[in-house]
């Protein structure tokens, strides 16, 4: 038979009763290397992402943008541009200081307001290209559309003729003068009469002059994206 071990012993009456053995405390494990290193990484990583992350918020530039909507063909002035600082990386901007490069060109496009200009917007000296020319054309209310014409935007002329008259250039009223124009400068007369620069081609400008100073003309805006029969030159 095994023996069996003997009970704890009572302490003897009047005696200290006998404290209980105290366990020694295991050893602590250590931590493992690779756990130290991959805490390690984590830290220095955390440390650089937040250092590249101050360093590209304070890499912005001053650059050149539009202060309205520029028209196409209008003349750039000063204060058709702003500065705004924006964050150059993989941009096509212009520094503010080139501000003076632009006073004087031409806009070849139209340039919404806020637009982060560049130098393929605006071409120096005219916009006008050879094979075309700008006629200046006054338009009484019935000969233009109830919305005021923009620079910009592409017309249709027609020649027309008061109370079955003749027209000027001997073809019949309702003739179509120009298939599609480009308006390179709108404005309101004091008569509440337009007053529109269409660019045409250079061989039906004599027609279009002709008729202009009759007042034998009138347009019909067409829609957007409609391509003229002759363009500003662009850059």
């Amino acid at each position: 038979m095994p023996p069996t071990a003997a009970p704890p012993r009572a302490a003897a009456p009047g005696s200290a009763p006998v404290a209980p053995a105290r366990r020694v405390p295991a050893p602590v494990r250590e931590r493992r290397p690779a756990l130290l290193a991959l805490g390690l990484v984590l830290v220095v990583g955390g440390a650089l992402g937040s250092a590249l992350v101050v360093h590209r918020s304070g890499d912005r530039v001053d650059v050149l943008v539009a202060r309205h909507d520029i028209a196409p063909g209008e003349l750039v002035e000063a204060e058709d541009l702003r500065v705004a600082r924006v964050a150059a990386e993989g941009a096509a901007v212009v520094p503010a200081a080139a501000l003076g490069n632009f006073v004087g060109t031409y806009a070849t496009t139209r340039v919404p307001a806020d637009t982060l200009v560049n130098r393929t917007m605006f071409l120096a000296g005219g916009a006008v290209p050879a094979d075309a020319a700008v006629v200046g054309v006054v338009l009484a209310p019935e000969q233009r559309p109830s919305q005021a014409l923009r620079s910009g935007d592409v017309v249709r002329a027609f020649l027309v003729a008061a109370d079955g008259g003749a027209t000027v250039t001997g073809e019949p009223a309702g003739t179509v003068l120009l298939e599609a124009a480009r308006v390179v400068a709108a404005g309101t007369g004091a008569t509440g009469s337009d007053a529109v620069s269409l660019l045409v081609p250079a061989q039906r400008s004599a027609d279009v002059v002709a008729a202009a100073a009759a007042g034998q003309v009138a347009v019909a805006r067409v829609a957007d994206g409609t391509r003229p029969d002759v363009d500003l030159a662009r850059g």
